[in-house]
């Protein structure tokens, strides 16, 4: 079965104002530099916002559990939503709410509500999802390639300028309300990108909601995630894990048999569960553990004292920022330039070199973790794979998916990428329990090592379950060598 076929309608043509491709392409990198931004700033304020609020310590990690949690529940439903009523209405919808969510973060002091605010802030994760099922519609396939490459590296220099700038804006100013506003103000400006120049979608699903699937759906991942959150906090052996993690299960059971059996599905799960898409979500999740799962076990390790712990380089935060900056830039140019070694290797090679890189960078800290110089090579070889995985992954599901669900699969595949940080982060939070001291509060050398272990050992299954992907051709122009730098888009057409 050819999976990339469409089954779905066309909508029309919306009439407005032509423009060129190269512009649709440039304002949706500008949304999505916006999204990495949002997510980069407050990293470096959690200490002041706590301040600020009148919060402990414990209190201050909802703040990112909230959105986390709203982004697992609402990333497929908005997606899926963007599949039957147009990605472009879907985008306006999330950012609107973005921005009404971190409107409500900087301007009241009472911490609760603010939490609400992080709530509505959840749909920011759905942003590239659905900026790839556009480029997916809009463009051939090797301009597409080119254009999610340049919209992941826009992520990835927006979170560090985020970081940096929240630095830059504490130094000019002690009104915290003040600083809170600047991604307010970035997001305003996509709010208008997203509602004047912005073309839509043309391919349509089929128009049914299926109200219980999106329920099911929602219910079953905020199960896992918020189950998986509180095995991080109290292990999996404790009621507030183990009791939400077997009431998810036993949802997705009741919730699959649902989804089998009506007549629009809110997921396709026959599509979903095919050749061409399994092997690529269970390598997204896992792509979710070994990266997003390990990034604060990397910092903790590189600020350890050797005195007292015996390992790590005593570095500072200044210190960590600069070697995380090293990773962002790898990861920025690796993802700019993947589609240039998709051309030559293929979507699966680009993967595969992409683990690679990231297995190798994970045997350099089991075996040389002792050696400054080999650590940050370690790091800069795992922002390099990270960027390749980071394109290469949305792109391979896009492409395999059917043109009317290219919302929900990619959709999918973000989910998945989530909960797989959060599983290793529950995971890997017990490891190292397992090897610290009573009484001590780090882990010794040989917790560490075991998460680098069982990442590299995780990796090396990437390459077999590409190894069931079809060899299929594309629907699309193979032999498309458009750019979207040049490239230009008769039908694209903005609206009010």
């Amino acid at each position: 079965m050819d999976l990339s076929r469409s089954t779905g309608i066309t909508a029309p043509p919306s009439g407005g104002l032509a423009i060129k491709t190269a512009a649709v392409v440039g304002f949706l990198i500008f949304v999505e530099f916006t999204s990495g931004f949002v997510q980069g700033f407050y990293v470096p304020m959690f200490s002041v916002m706590a301040e600020h609020w009148g919060i402990s310590d414990a209190d201050i990690t909802w703040f990112n559990s909230v959105q986390d949690l709203a982004a697992c529940i609402c990333v497929p439903v908005l997606a899926k939503l963007g599949d039957i009523f147009g990605h472009r209405r879907v985008l306006r919808i999330a950012i609107v709410s973005v921005l009404v969510g971190t409107l409500i973060t900087a301007l009241t002091s009472f911490y609760p509500a603010v939490l609400v605010g992080r709530l509505l802030v959840g749909p920011l994760l759905v942003w590239l999802p659905l900026e790839i099922a556009l480029v997916h519609n809009r463009l051939t396939r090797d301009s597409a390639r080119k254009a999610i490459g340049m919209l992941v590296s826009a992520l990835t220099i927006g979170i560090v300028a985020g970081t940096l700038s929240a630095g830059a804006f504490s130094k000019l100013t002690d009104s915290v309300t003040l600083m809170l506003l600047i991604p307010c103000l970035i997001i305003a400006l996509c709010v208008v990108v997203v509602f004047t120049v912005v073309p839509e979608s043309t391919t349509r699903t089929n128009p049914h909601i299926d109200g219980v699937g999106f329920a099911g759906l929602g219910l079953v991942v905020a199960g896992v995630f918020f189950g998986l959150s509180q095995a991080q906090r109290s292990g999996f052996g404790s009621p507030a894990a183990w009791i939400p993690l077997v009431s998810a299960v036993l949802t997705a059971l009741v919730w699959a048999r649902w989804e089998l059996t009506t007549r629009a599905p809110a997921v396709d799960l026959r599509v979903m569960s095919s050749r061409s898409l399994w092997p690529v979500y269970l390598f997204s999740f896992i792509f979710g553990i070994c990266v997003a799962g390990t990034q604060t076990i990397r910092t903790t390790f590189l600020a350890a004292r050797p005195e007292v712990s015996g390992f790590g380089f005593s570095m500072s935060p200044a210190a960590i920022g600069l070697v995380a900056a090293s990773y962002a830039v790898l990861a920025t140019m690796t993802a700019a330039g993947f589609a240039y070694f998709a051309k030559s290797i293929g979507l699966k090679g680009v993967l595969i070199s992409g683990v690679s890189l990231i297995a190798v960078s994970d045997i350099i800290m089991v075996f040389w973790n002792h050696s400054l110089p080999l650590s940050i090579t370690s790091v800069m070889l795992a922002g390099a794979g990270a960027g390749f995985v980071m394109s290469a992954l949305p792109t391979i599901v896009a492409e395999a998916a059917p043109d009317d669900q290219t919302g929900i699969a990619t959709g999918l595949s973000s989910t998945l990428k989530t909960l797989g940080g959060a599983a290793a982060g529950a995971g890997f939070a017990m490891v190292l329990a397992s090897f610290t001291e009573f009484g001590a509060k780090r882990a010794s050398l040989g917790g560490y090592e075991t998460v680098w272990i069982v990442c590299t050992l995780l990796l090396f299954l990437c390459p077999i379950l590409l190894w069931f992907l079809p060899t299929h051709k594309c629907s699309r122009d193979d032999a498309d060598t458009t750019d979207p730098a040049t490239a230009t888009e008769s039908e694209s057409t903005a609206t009010s």
